[in-house]
């Protein structure tokens, strides 16, 4: 805690991106007390923030999209204390956050999977500071993932096909052959943030990392996740739907989160590799 609050003090988040040390850091997982403080940190999120911009959004007319968020918040987490009850204060704050930021971006307005996102950032933040971490997470790391025909994601999912290829050919073939595209599976993993992937303890250490990496890694973490798949994959998944069902449901107990990460930093990518295959 204490060397955090040091380089808090002491540094620009953008000055950091090359530090050893703060990799280092990043690596063996932010303190819990602090993680959601230095998420924010990281993300710069006092350049987006305006005093009373949040209380004024709250207090905007009804939209319709407001509906869909109400039905989408009562499944968003189900099985957590703080949101499984209806109408209760996890399911308000929810609410709440989502509401706002469909007045504050209306052209992105509302999607599916930006739910699972704040659900994770009220569990360690207020309700306001929830609010700007999403508006600078989705602006920097996630821009056009959550516009109406996920445009970005459709770039990425497609990205992610040629890494995938030249980093592991013989899966890359296999998943092919049996008509496993990337959008297929990516798309529920990178909307999410990989909280419908992973179990809590890697999210929370893969969150630490794509905070101080950018969306970079979340090409690393689904490589790595493959990586450390692929004999299943190859050996006891033949079909589409097994293939399918294993890479939507992944087995909790292969997905240790220290593997997570050893595998996603075993991975080489550079930042210009995915820019030039988005642009072709």
């Amino acid at each position: 805690e204490a060397k955090w609050a040091a380089i808090m003090n002491k540094f620009q988040p953008s000055s950091i991106r090359k530090s050893k040390k703060v990799r280092r850091l990043i690596k063996q997982g932010i303190p819990d007390s602090i993680r959601g403080t230095v998420w924010m940190y990281l993300a710069n999120v006092d350049k987006y923030r305006k005093p009373g911009v949040y209380a004024e959004l709250q207090d905007r007319e009804h939209l319709e999209i407001h509906e869909t968020i109400e039905r989408d918040i009562q499944r968003c987490y189900p099985n957590h204390v703080f949101f499984a009850e209806a109408q209760g204060e996890g399911q308000a704050t929810l609410h709440n956050v989502l509401k706002a930021y469909a007045h504050y971006n209306p052209a992105v307005g509302y999607c599916q999977g930006m739910g699972r996102l704040v659900g994770l950032m009220l569990m360690q933040l207020s309700e306001e500071d929830a609010f700007w971490l999403l508006v600078a997470t989705i602006d920097q790391h996630l821009n056009g993932y959550y516009s109406p025909n996920l445009g970005r994601l459709r770039v990425d999912a497609t990205v992610f096909e040629h890494l995938l290829a030249s980093h592991s050919p013989a899966l890359a073939k296999h998943l092919s052959d049996n008509g496993v595209v990337p959008l297929m599976y990516v798309t529920q993993w990178f909307l999410t943030l990989f909280t419908m992937a992973l179990p809590w303890s890697a999210v929370l250490r893969v969150w630490d990392v794509f905070y101080f990496g950018g969306n970079k890694f979340l090409f690393r973490v689904a490589l790595g996740i493959l990586d450390i798949s692929r004999d299943v994959l190859l050996r006891h998944c033949p079909e589409n739907t097994e293939i399918l069902s294993y890479l939507l449901h992944l087995p909790a107990e292969k997905m240790n989160a220290d593997d997570i990460l050893r595998a996603a930093f075993k991975v080489r990518l550079r930042r210009q590799d995915i820019d030039r295959l988005a642009k072709r």
